[in-house]
């Protein structure tokens, strides 16, 4: 059932769910292109997360009850079920060195596994873009094994380097700047994820899929990685 809030003066909250399921992405992204194409010109900005779409709008242009009728017309009419998106599969390659990632020993001992098999875990899976978070290439990947699940650390770290890949409860994501943070850093990627190279701001879609692989400490330094 299809929720829609007030957020603000000049925003609504569309919820698609009460919990996270991965169908809900596709459909989330689905319908705000769905909303681009019908009103693009009331719309200021779409941010999907987990379960709703945050929907900022125009005030010169529209208003909240007249928005908000608008958006209900349009999700009556659109059929989630048969929507459709192409996703694409992203390949990230990994290098798991303890020197770099900073919480895999302490994890490897906690959850009793050797490091061969935390990566045959962590790259086993096909994880897909739930949402972005405070970069645009700050992509929330679900859901990982069990086995490797780790809640957040107590205290964050002042400094993360760029290209650390890092678990949170469920998720696994890539820091793509240096920055704060407080996610368990397991690894490293060679990947520029940075806004230095515009076309990163596509790089993730809500709904594309993320396939991590190792590689060896060689090709990490190889390819310009840094301890």
């Amino acid at each position: 059932m299809h929720k829609i809030i007030l957020a603000g003066e000049s925003s609504l909250l569309i919820y698609f769910g009460n919990k996270i399921d991965p169908s809900l992405p596709r459909n989330i992204a689905n319908f705000a292109n769905q909303l681009k194409k019908h009103f693009s010109e009331s719309i200021v900005n779409l941010t999907p997360s987990y379960t709703s779409l945050l929907v900022n709008y125009d005030l010169n242009k529209t208003n909240y009850q007249q928005f908000k009728t608008q958006v209900s017309e349009l999700l009556e009419q659109f059929s989630f079920e048969q929507a459709e998106q192409i996703s694409k599969v992203i390949h990230i390659p990994v290098y798991y060195g303890f020197e770099v990632a900073l919480d895999l020993e302490k994890l490897l001992a906690e959850k009793e596994l050797t490091i061969d098999e935390f990566i045959h875990i962590h790259t086993s899976q096909t994880y897909q873009v739930y949402a972005i978070g405070f970069s645009p290439v700050f992509a929330f990947l679900g859901q990982v094994d069990e086995k490797i699940q780790a809640p957040r650390l107590a205290t964050p770290r002042i400094k993360i380097p760029a290209g650390s890949v890092g678990i949170a409860d469920r998720q696994t994501a890539v820091y793509p700047i240096d920055s704060s943070g407080g996610w368990n850093i397991v690894g490293r990627t060679i990947l520029d994820l940075s806004l230095n190279d515009p076309k990163n701001l596509d790089k993730f879609k809500i709904g594309d899929k993320v396939r991590f692989y190792s590689i060896s400490r060689d090709e990490f330094m190889r390819y310009g990685g840094r301890e």
